[in-house]
């Protein structure tokens, strides 16, 4: 790949490309082989864990193009003005569903600023008793027969400490959280997600139970699986990393093996699979069946995106919703429309809206703490 088209296309995505180079890049696309646009659109992504071969590549560079002759034209119609450039990188990025943020444009005072909840994890014992575990709190507390010892800011280890197995209820309404166990096993709860498990675990099996989703790396001891019961899924394991998803409003639930294997069946029925590193399995009320969802692209939340390829709009909001804690106007939400997205999780809800308008061509904004759609849709041309 020439060096020169290297520095164009990154000139393109900074916002300083000038109309001539515009036109080279656009040439090249044209023109280039596949593999070549992969090499190019893949310069800037190396922090990003994904596999492009997984996306429909060519739908991708298609509508890059379309993106490169919209911009020339109106180019040649009107000087250039750099925030549209900056939109324009970043609907790539969007339609690539690798995007990163770029926000330029709009006067920051017409606009609530509603930013990523604290990260914050309560814990409720058998009795009802509460606490809130902060990045205040203290680096050591108790509470009943569990202790908790600070590790960061968004990980704690838990303690039992006496011999009675006793029930705890863990969860975090509106951030991540991670948890490590007595056996050294690591549970990583999404944001509006429960975890429910015996303290300290039983000599036959480690059970907990998991609502919302959770990202586990079990420790082996093949003398006692470990056991997740999240909704109609059972999940056995002997160690091993995975990913489990069970909201109420998605209607299924979502397993997602990255390494080891884990044996997937369905409460009330005698169905079973195993899943091997690599697939994804969904488990509703017709069954168990595998699903074209990469695991990487499934726990991408754990390390800070937000990442879709090709899935519902009303899944994006929904885990929005959860993230910054606002509600969502479902009644006008288009029924089919899907989009890929990789996004970081630390920007502003207006900023993550901007980009979804931009991938969607729709329109939503939050007003009141509440996204809403509007019935007009966004000018993707300004």
């Amino acid at each position: 790949m020439a060096k020169k088209i290297e520095n164009i296309y990154k000139s393109y995505l900074d916002g300083s490309i000038n109309r001539v180079d515009l036109d080279t890049l656009l040439c090249y696309f044209e023109q280039a082989s596949d593999a070549e646009l992969e090499d190019l659109t893949s310069l800037v992504f190396n922090n990003f864990e994904l596999d492009i071969t997984e996306e429909p590549f060519v739908e991708h560079i298609s509508v890059i193009r379309q993106r490169l002759e919209d911009k020339l034209s109106e180019s040649k119609k009107k000087p250039f003005k750099l925030g549209q450039i900056w939109w324009a990188a970043a609907s790539i990025l969007l339609a690539l569903g690798i995007g990163t943020w770029f926000y330029m444009g709009q006067d920051a005072s017409d606009m609530p600023i509603v930013a990523p909840s604290e990260h914050i994890l309560y814990v409720k014992d058998k009795l009802g008793k509460e606490i809130a575990i902060s990045p205040e709190t203290d680096s050591i507390w108790e509470m009943g027969d569990i202790a908790f010892s600070r590790i960061d800011s968004q990980t704690v280890k838990v303690i039992a400490l006496g011999k009675k197995p006793s029930l705890q209820t863990i969860y975090t309404p509106n951030s991540d959280f991670k948890l490590v166990l007595e056996d050294g096993s690591k549970i990583t709860l999404n944001a509006a997600s429960t975890l429910q498990f015996q303290i300290p675990f039983g000599l036959q099996e480690r059970d907990v139970s998991l609502t919302g989703e959770g990202y586990f790396e079990v420790a082996h001891d093949v003398q006692r699986p470990f056991i997740v019961h999240s909704g109609v899924a059972r999940v056995e394991v002997l160690g091993t990393v995975f990913n489990v998803r069970n909201y109420a409003n998605d209607g299924h639930v979502i397993t997602s093996l990255l390494s080891g294997r884990i044996a997937l069946s369905k409460a009330g029925s005698t169905e079973r699979i195993v899943l091997h590193p690599g697939e994804t399995a969904v488990t509703d009320h017709k069954g168990i069946h595998l699903e074209n969802l990469a695991p990487k692209q499934v726990s991408a939340w754990t390390i800070g995106y937000f990442e879709y390829r090709d899935q519902p709009i009303s899944t994006i909001l929904s885990d929005l919703s959860r993230w910054y804690a606002v509600d969502v106007d479902t009644s006008t939400l288009p029924a089919d429309q899907a989009i890929f997205m990789k996004v970081r999780k630390n920007i502003p809800l207006q900023e993550m809206l901007d980009l979804l308008n931009e991938a969607s061509g729709l329109n939503f904004q939050v007003e009141h703490k509440k996204i809403t759609l509007k019935t007009t849709n966004k000018n993707n041309n300004n």
